[in-house]
């Protein structure tokens, strides 16, 4: 089969995400390269970043915050399971209309020059990650198919909850993906993916230190969101006070803080707890296959029917209803904990090592025309 070059174009490296793709398909025999706009502030590794300009002051991120929220709360409960679509995206008013026109114009220049350095003729798959071009009118895009690219739009979070499906990229894409599984339910023509993780760099925590007596007598919990509303931080930390009240444990919040800072700290803990809430996704992300990589038995919330979907589930799942008893069987009941050990690492190479991803990805491929 002859050899495919891969070209990403992202907002930002979500999660690491998209570069893991990009590293997998390098792996793979695929070349590739990845375009983000902005540089998150997290320390995952970058290829190109642009490094444009985005306000990241506390009020700045408190305002998009408030935004997200009301646009999740609008997702009313009794519909998260039944929708089979999602809107189409639109500007909101005249006024941030022209602000996106503005920023597109400023920023131009830097983004044409990266697409020449990477020669970004020379691909022969585009993906645009997030499913949107860097502009507005999708003219990249358009002309890239044009020209006989195949286009794929792969989606990595919020993306199609909160802002919708960007008409001309979806009309024009050969293939579209997802890493979430309530994007299947809410779009008509999309292909679930599990992310690509490689576990190979999270070093496992030995039966000795894992069980050894903790020095003060306590299990340590740790939670560490990137955004509190996102993640059900308030309805966790109802849940930890009310454990409190019958277990001696010591809770370790942790927030903006470098990732190998975060994974030395997250070695030193015996429960994990990802998220509570329909807020942030069906259910897991990156946060979670670092701590089951590592062996840390990890509680989250599943909605859309996920937990039951899910093959060999090797998670504790609970809502805010029940993240205290969960919380306090992990605790109590060595053997159900020491199953979810045990199952942990291994359900993460079987499902979202690069090999597995790539061959599902490469199917996709196939069935749509673009290999």
């Amino acid at each position: 089969m002859e050899t495919k070059k891969v070209l990403h174009i992202a907002p930002e490296n979500t999660a690491g995400v998209p570069y893991n793709v990009k590293k997998m398909q390098s792996d793979f025999g695929m070349p590739a390269r990845l375009i983000t706009f902005y540089k998150i502030p997290f320390d995952f590794p970058e290829d190109i970043c642009l490094n444009l300009p985005l306000p990241r002051s506390k009020v700045a991120m408190k305002w998009r915050e408030f935004k997200q929220s009301n646009l999740q709360n609008k997702i009313k409960t009794e519909q998260i399971d039944k929708w089979t679509h999602l809107p189409y995206f639109a500007p909101k008013n005249a006024a941030e209309k022209g602000y996106m026109k503005l920023r597109e114009n400023r920023n131009k220049p830097k983004f044409l020059k990266a697409l020449d350095e990477v020669d970004a003729e020379s691909f022969d798959i585009i993906h645009f990650d997030g499913g949107i071009d860097f502009f507005q009118d999708s003219h990249l895009a358009k002309a890239f198919k044009m020209k006989g690219k195949k286009l794929v739009n792969c989606y990595f979070g919020d993306d199609l909850r909160t802002r919708g499906i960007v008409r001309e990229m979806d009309e024009i894409a050969d293939l579209n993906l997802t890493f979430e599984y309530d994007h299947t339910l809410r779009h008509p023509n999309i292909n679930f993916l599990f992310f690509p993780f490689d576990s190979s760099a999270i070093e496992y925590i030995s039966d000795e230190d894992y069980w050894a007596p903790p020095a003060d007598g306590k299990l340590r919990i740790i939670h560490s969101p990137t955004q509190r509303i996102i993640k059900g931080t308030p309805e966790i930390n109802a849940a930890i006070e009310e454990v409190k009240k019958h277990r001696d444990i010591e809770f370790i919040l942790v927030e903006d803080t470098p990732r190998d800072e975060l994974l030395k700290i997250k070695r030193t803990c015996h429960i994990a707890i990802d998220q509570i809430g329909n807020r942030g996704g069906t259910g897991y992300g990156i946060n979670s296959l670092e701590t089951l990589s590592m062996g840390l038995p990890t509680i989250t919330d599943m909605n859309c029917g996920m937990d039951t979907w899910l093959p060999e589930n090797p998670f504790t799942v609970a809502d805010k209803d029940s993240l205290a008893e969960k919380i306090i069987d992990l605790i109590d009941m060595k053997e159900y904990r020491k199953d979810k050990r045990d199952a942990s690492r291994g359900w993460v190479e079987k499902y979202h090592s690069y090999a597995s991803v790539f061959e599902k990805m490469k199917e996709y491929y196939i069935k749509s025309g673009i290999l």
